[in-house]
């Protein structure tokens, strides 16, 4: 008894000091507010009601014929601290079931009452899809979900600058229209959108200074007409090799075409919603070399994430891969040059390619989680990629697509795919993953690794298993890998997670305590 008494004041001595908040943003006079949902928050007793926004898929169908009306995605943000809050959620609909993705977080939806479900947030920096049993769509050929609710858990803001400094663009709690796009000059080195802004227009730079564009606002283009050409390609579009560029906390909804292009190099895209992607080129992000892609929410309509340049990482990101695109694209250059690239914890909920399309579904170039169309490109050199813990939910048509056209020279080499996992996937000759060289002498793909490759829960130890057609002889050690632990691991890691269950009940103890 003595030593599990030191063993409890150890723990609470290196616990850190707890503070709980819950905190919801202001709101705008005249934002758009959702009729389809109403969201409360609940921390320590608190009960908080948080703003929902909405974006429409109906003013974008004159537009584009592939855009389908009755189409919308409600979203509600608010940062915590502490013990967990409990989220309620009032549909306009009654439903019997809901659930809560990325099911990786295990946050378990319930229904307490006519119309309302409650689940739990523990942690923040978190971006959910709150799912009900009357919209859950169908990712093999019928409608998709029709009213989409997305609810973003963020950290407290720190560093918000000053309005009365003279290097800052502040945008307080109102609706600003920019007439387009802002284009940043070198004294600005900074662009807020304070929480409860909403601020309809973009930003663009050609210059080579650093910037960064950051808050918890909402940067909207619902005003403009898709490719509208007062945007240079993007929401927020960078162009200058040299520019540091920092996009932090916002949130970027109904985008006239890219949400964020940012085409310099060491340029950091950290916890950004991207939300309403109605209309192909709705690409999510282009972030160059020596670039970091973090804890964001991705509802793309076209390419999720480019992958192009050197030393880039990408990681716990939360992907919803619309009607068009991959969810990462290597290719659409005419040369394509790609070395030490880092994917990491990356969940995509949702891939919609054959929605509306029932049996007619045919998947073009452009559409695997992992992809290079090859239609595009004559040279290309890529080579040290990892794409680990991968999970794929509901059902994917296909998942890698490396496809190389004649006339094309160079190699990809040396690609590690660890620890996917892919709910389901169609299994039929039309939607087979497909890895192809070009004709001998050309492009050489080798030294591909598939390790701990499942697909409906079962590992694929060979190509076959996996569902891949293999295209001819310019691909070489392309490998299949189960690996299991050995007993003495499995041991450890018992012993490890018992102790840490422990600690974490004795946590959770203490932060109820406090909050």
């Amino acid at each position: 008894m003595v030593e599990v008494g030191i063993t409890v004041v150890y723990l609470l001595t290196i616990m850190p000091l707890v503070t709980c908040e819950l905190i919801v943003y202001p709101v705008a006079d005249e934002a758009p507010t959702s009729d389809k949902f109403q969201v409360y928050l609940t921390q320590g007793g608190q009960q908080k009601q948080s703003h929902v926004y909405i974006t429409t898929s109906d003013h974008r169908t004159t537009e584009a014929s592939h855009v389908k009306g009755g189409r919308s995605m409600s979203w509600t943000s608010f940062a915590f601290t502490g013990g967990k809050v409990t989220v309620e959620v009032h549909t306009s609909r009654d439903f019997q079931n809901c659930l809560v993705r990325p099911k990786s977080y295990s946050y378990s939806c319930r229904r307490t009452d006519n119309k309302v479900a409650v689940f739990d947030v523990t942690e923040n920096t978190k971006m959910m899809s709150v799912e009900f049993d009357y919209d859950y769509g169908s990712s093999t050929g019928g409608p998709d979900i029709t009213d989409k609710l997305m609810v973003f858990a963020d950290p407290p803001e720190t560093n918000q600058p000053s309005k009365a400094n003279t290097s800052v663009l502040y945008y307080d709690v109102k609706v600003h229209d920019l007439n387009g796009q802002v284009e940043l000059n070198s004294s600005i080195k900074e662009v807020y959108l304070a929480p409860g802004a909403f601020v309809k227009g973009g930003f663009t730079s050609t210059t080579e200074n650093p910037v960064k564009i950051h808050g918890r606002g909402v940067l909207d283009n619902r005003d403009y007409q898709w490719r509208d050409p007062r945007f240079s390609y993007a929401a927020i579009s960078f162009k200058k090799d040299k520019a540091h560029i920092i996009v932090e906390g916002i949130t970027i909804s109904d985008p006239c075409r890219f949400y964020v292009r940012a085409l310099g190099t060491n340029n950091i895209i950290n916890n950004v919603k991207m939300v309403g992607a109605w209309m192909y080129n709705n690409d999510g992000v282009v972030v160059g070399s020596n670039g970091t892609v973090a804890d964001c929410f991705i509802h793309a309509n076209d390419d999720a994430i480019k992958l192009h340049g050197y030393n880039i990482t990408v990681t716990r990101c939360v992907v919803w891969q619309a009607q068009n695109g991959a969810v990462f694209q290597t290719g659409w250059w005419d040369r394509t040059e790609l070395h030490s690239i880092r994917v990491s914890n990356i969940d995509i909920i949702h891939v919609d390619w054959c929605t509306f399309k029932n049996s007619s579904c045919n998947l073009s170039v452009n559409k695997a989680v992992f992809n290079h169309p090859g239609n595009i490109t004559k040279s290309m050199d890529i080579s040290d990629v990892v794409m680990e813990d991968i999970r794929v939910e509901g059902t994917c048509p296909r998942v890698v697509y490396l496809r190389m056209e004649r006339g094309t020279r160079g190699v990809i080499k040396n690609i590690r795919f660890v620890n996917w996992n892919i709910e389901r996937q169609l299994a039929t000759d039309k939607f087979q993953n497909e890895i192809e060289g070009t004709e001998p002498g050309s492009v050489e793909v080798t030294d591909l690794q598939f390790i701990n490759f499942h697909i409906g829960g079962r590992c694929a130890s060979s190509a076959a298993e996996a569902g891949f057609r293999v295209g001819n002889s310019e691909v070489n050690n392309l490998t299949f890998w189960c690996i299991g632990n050995s007993a003495v691991r499995n041991k450890m890691t018992m012993v490890w997670t018992t102790a840490m269950v422990h600690y974490f009940k004795l946590y959770k103890f203490f932060l109820a305590a406090v909050c």
